[in-house]
């Protein structure tokens, strides 16, 4: 009788947690690829910063057999996806060399930054962004390098080289 009544709770709860669909979207609609180009002393100096340079739209919705799911939320996660910003002729530069923070539409997230980029998993960019409709949610994230805003990442006495990271962004339910 004990083993009956244990498989059927374990089949309600399978059920229940099987009912949800999240469906989720995060499309780069701008700034896909972005280049650094340091031409001149005063950009070796101060850095540059790329303002909205990447544009994303969010779309996130979290349903249950009764509906929309009221208390979802997104968050957008930022990382890199090697330890050090590699050059093409063996030069490295430390991931703090470029930071981010992010804006949007969505009155009720919580935009992060700046954030210095590291390769760990985490890193939120946005909170708490709410469920949307499609291309109604828009994130906007501006890059810094070599701009001293969180951590000394001055570019002066760094070897030139043709330097490349590739950012990963990730949406999830929070």
């Amino acid at each position: 009788m004990k083993i009956s009544t244990l498989l059927l709770l374990f089949l309600i709860f399978c059920r229940f947690s099987f009912s949800q669909n999240t469906t989720s979207r995060l499309r780069i609609e701008s700034g896909g690829s972005i280049y650094f180009n340091f031409n001149s002393m005063e950009k070796y100096k101060d850095g540059l910063s790329y303002g909205n340079w990447t544009k994303a739209t969010v779309y996130f919705i979290d349903t249950t057999a009764l509906g929309v799911s009221s208390g979802a939320v997104w968050v957008l996660d930022v990382k890199a996806s090697t330890a050090l910003i590699n050059g093409d002729a063996g030069h490295t530069l430390s991931l703090n060399t470029i930071e981010m923070q992010s804006s949007g539409t969505d009155p009720l997230a919580v935009y992060n930054g700046p954030i210095v980029l590291t390769n760990s998993d985490n890193q939120h960019l946005v909170q708490n962004g709410t469920q949307t409709a499609p291309g109604t949610s828009t994130v906007n994230i501006t890059f810094h390098c070599g701009k001293s805003l969180t951590v000394p990442n001055n570019l002066l006495g760094k070897q030139p080289d043709y330097y490349f990271v590739d950012i990963i962004l990730t949406l999830k339910p929070q």
